[in-house]
């Protein structure tokens, strides 16, 4: 660790070196940090490749931030009205096999560090309009259904240390804290609370975290420039020595379950994590069950939980813990069409109307592969059924391509199935449209279209139950 710290603060000596040298804005003298930013930062070109998109604009702070005006410096959050009883339908699901859920909805850096945010660099950001919004979108996830603790007294009560990272899209572990801290305040005001099974832990400190954040080398990019690393003291959560209560019992499965992005997720390189899961543990006692993933999306780690082996529809979790950055919308009715069919457990715990398996030597791109057919004698009436297509593919790798269904009615529905690298290929969940557009039509064949070449053997079983 120690020759690793020796070798970062080398670095950074380096780097801030190159940075003095290149002390230029255009060819135009200036003095202090404004002069590691060049114009460039406002040319669209320098975020179309790989890992710039959600980099723009980048635009200078006070106090060494940088921020994106496009992620952090929105006013507009909430689930568009459409979706509102989407995911009440999702909520009722959840309880209707014991599971609360509670939310915690990460404000934007901009809401956050609105102190640090330039009048002249905000890109229209407006922080009384953001807030309103934000409270907006909370309220929508509690009417449905949702237990939802109110972050806007983070935003204007901001812990001691920053909450966020300077030029980093994640939070500290300060930041971690006070979101805990207020979530399980949160849920320990529910009354499903007593009934959870106690394990006492305590936090001590961990590493230090050395961070190059994302925007610094999106900023090293576009100007070849950095400011950076900025240094964070972490920590840990173990469970407490001191508490002998069932230490020798077989633990039990764990009745808390957290899901999110990478700022909840475990991992073995400690400074890449910042015990969001560890206050928790120690906050409410109890155990939990970590299944936040990197680079998973809005819904991806919930997705990656319940088709796991760790979820069970007859053993459900009494929590489920969903960091949710605010940003996120959760306006896709496919996250619905694929959750919902998962939560219960799809077709082992449904009656299968129709089922098939095909064997194919490889994948070629835009083949079209009819699943299943509803036609012949042995054709049903499947008008308004409230049915889903429940589909294995052997070769996990296979995570992106087309599921088309075909009605009598001359109309289809094609709904591209697309899983992030971070998510489980292999099982896919989707409730047949409840659109108007199918409204008394007969389901006539469901199909494959795929999207890569596969060159190994898969087995396609598919099956429409309800």
């Amino acid at each position: 660790m120690k020759k690793t710290l020796q070798y970062v603060l080398a670095t950074t000596f380096a780097l801030c070196s190159l940075s003095s040298f290149a002390g230029t804005k255009d060819g135009a003298d200036c003095d202090g940090l404004e002069c590691l930013i060049c114009s460039a930062v406002t040319d669209p070109d320098q975020y179309q490749g790989r890992g710039m998109k959600l980099m723009s604009f980048i635009t200078p702070g006070d106090d060494r931030w940088l921020f994106r005006s496009s992620v952090d410096l929105v006013n507009d959050f909430g689930i568009p009205p459409a979706m509102q009883p989407e995911f009440a339908r999702l909520m009722k699901t959840f309880a209707a096999k014991g599971t609360h859920v509670a939310i915690a909805v990460q404000p934007t850096r901009g809401l956050m560090h609105h102190d640090k945010v330039r009048p002249d660099r905000a890109y229209g950001f407006d922080y009384i309009k953001a807030s309103s919004n934000l409270r907006k979108l909370q309220q929508q996830l509690k009417a449905g259904g949702a237990i939802v603790p109110d972050m806007l007294q983070v935003v204007q009560n901001p812990p001691k240390n920053e909450y966020f990272f300077r030029r980093d899209s994640h939070w500290t572990p300060s930041g971690a804290q006070a979101t805990a801290r207020v979530l399980a305040d949160e849920i320990m005001r529910q009354p499903f609370y007593k009934t959870l099974t106690n394990k006492a832990y305590r936090t001590e400190p961990g590493v230090t975290i050395p961070k190059n954040g994302i925007l610094d080398m999106a900023l090293a990019r576009i100007c070849n420039n950095t400011f950076g690393y900025q240094f964070v003291k972490n920590y840990r959560t173990v469970p407490d020595a001191t508490d002998a209560s069932g230490l020798f019992d077989e633990a039990p499965d764990p009745e808390v379950v957290l899901v999110g992005t990478s700022n909840s997720a475990a991992r073995e390189d400690e400074t890449r994590q910042y015990n969001f899961d560890g206050y928790l543990k120690e906050y409410l006692s109890v155990d939990i069950l970590n299944f936040a993933l990197p680079g998973a999306g809005q819904d991806g780690a919930l997705l990656e939980y319940l088709l796991s082996g760790s979820y069970s529809p007859d053993q459900a979790p009494k929590l489920v813990l969903w960091e949710l950055p605010a940003n996120y919308t959760l306006d896709s009715p496919y996250l619905y069409r694929q959750l919902i069919p998962a939560i219960n457990g799809g077709c082992s715990k449904a009656e299968t109307l129709m089922s098939n398996t095909l064997e194919r030597p490889s994948l070629k791109i835009n083949d079209r592969i009819e699943l299943l057919s509803n036609a012949g004698d042995s054709r049903q009436d499947l008008r308004n059924a409230k049915a889903f297509i429940d589909l294995k593919i052997s070769d996990k790798s296979v995570k992106d391509f087309y599921l088309i269904t075909y009605y009598d009615n001359g109309a289809r529905d094609k709904v591209w199935m697309r899983r992030q690298a971070a998510v489980t290929g292999g099982q896919y969940y989707l409730e047949l449209s409840p659109s108007a557009d199918y409204k008394d039509a007969n389901l006539l064949s469901v199909f494959l279209e795929t999207t890569a070449p596969l060159d190994s053997a898969t087995t396609l079983e598919a099956k429409v139950c309800r």
